[in-house]
């Protein structure tokens, strides 16, 4: 597997993967179906050359509400991103988990 520089990563690279399948890893024998969701660009400072967002991943058949932290978010193509995720809302659908690119 191969990791993801997140200071190179932008907004509009998860706005045109949204709606595509993830995994993410709370534990190592825990992790659930999920997919990207909504995006959005934030005004915070940031001292990167691209500007501050927010993603949002939407699990899938699930409804447990896991504490944030730092879990791994892998890919249908192997590559992951360590993000902090926390908690934010639960649906029809399971659980969404919020990360911000600051």
């Amino acid at each position: 597997m191969e990791t993801y520089d997140l200071s190179q990563i932008t907004a509009a690279e998860f706005q045109s993967q949204a709606g595509e399948p993830v995994v993410i890893h709370f534990a190592p024998n825990f992790s659930l179906p999920a997919v990207i969701g909504t995006v959005t660009e934030l005004n915070g400072y940031t001292p990167l050359e691209r500007a501050s967002f927010s993603v949002e991943f939407q699990t899938t058949g699930d409804h447990r509400v896991v504490a944030q932290g730092i879990y791994r978010v892998v890919r249908a193509n192997g590559r992951y991103f360590d993000l902090f995720l926390v908690p934010v809302a639960q649906d029809p659908l399971g659980t969404r988990y919020e990360a911000v690119f600051s």
